[in-house]
């Protein structure tokens, strides 16, 4: 059996892309935020929590996500492979701390659309007056 992964999340810090050398193909990191799920909290309403998921793609794909996207851009990630693993680094304070990710393989990586429109820029998009939906009579006013 394989495993197969989804996932939606936007991307938390600058993504990282690794020229090929030698034998390696060409590799491209990025950190995700994901949301969890709703979890009750002990004084006051329930909160979402934030995981932080690390996606590794190699290759030609590799090289179209290093030439696409972006810190703040919001992702669907295709997996077929899922790694969790610990580190040791430092928080705010400087003190060592033990954290961990989970690593995603991507077999595909693109836009998502589904919670914001698919645009070039990292800043969020507004209709304005000559949005193509105005010209085709559409109504301005939103709901």
């Amino acid at each position: 059996m394989d495993i197969q992964v989804s996932i939606t999340g936007r991307i938390a810090f600058p993504p990282r892309f690794f020229p090929a050398k030698g034998d390696s193909p060409a590799m491209w990191s990025a950190r995700l935020e994901v949301n969890g799920p709703p979890t009750p909290g002990r004084d006051g309403p329930p909160y979402v929590p934030t995981r932080a998921v690390e996606v590794v793609t190699y290759g030609a794909a590799a090289i179209r996500a290093g030439e696409s996207y972006r810190m703040g851009h919001l992702l669907v990630v295709q997996g077929c492979d899922m790694v969790a693993r610990s580190f040791e680094s430092k928080d705010r304070a400087g003190r060592a701390t033990v954290r961990s990710v989970v690593k995603i393989t991507a077999t595909a990586i693109g836009l998502c659309s589904r919670y914001s429109m698919v645009s070039e820029s990292t800043r969020p998009s507004q209709p304005s007056a000559a949005s193509p939906r105005m010209v085709q009579g559409a109504s301005a006013a939103v709901a």
